[in-house]
């Protein structure tokens, strides 16, 4: 537990009081896909500015990683899934 509150401190610059307020806003729901995952929320924060975006579930949080954060791309990705 300990290692959990260091790395939210140290990786994100909040603590764990600010993780559980941020599971209860977002009503322990991943922020893209909105599903309810039974594991723990992953932090999401942008590389760039550190800034911590939201709560997201393990795929959503892979994919924007795959995606390299790049919104461009991520809504390529939407229109071919679209026209396809």
């Amino acid at each position: 537990m300990a290692s959990r509150k260091h790395n939210l401190k140290h990786r994100y610059g909040i603590t764990e009081d600010d993780y559980h307020e941020m599971v209860e806003k977002q009503q322990c729901k991943c922020k893209i896909c909105g599903s309810q995952p039974s594991r723990p929320l992953f932090v999401d924060h942008c590389h760039k500015t550190k800034q911590v975006r939201g709560l997201l579930c393990h795929q959503c949080n892979v994919a924007l990683g795959h995606m390299n954060d790049d919104p461009i791309r991520m809504e390529r990705a939407a229109n071919y899934l679209r026209s396809a």
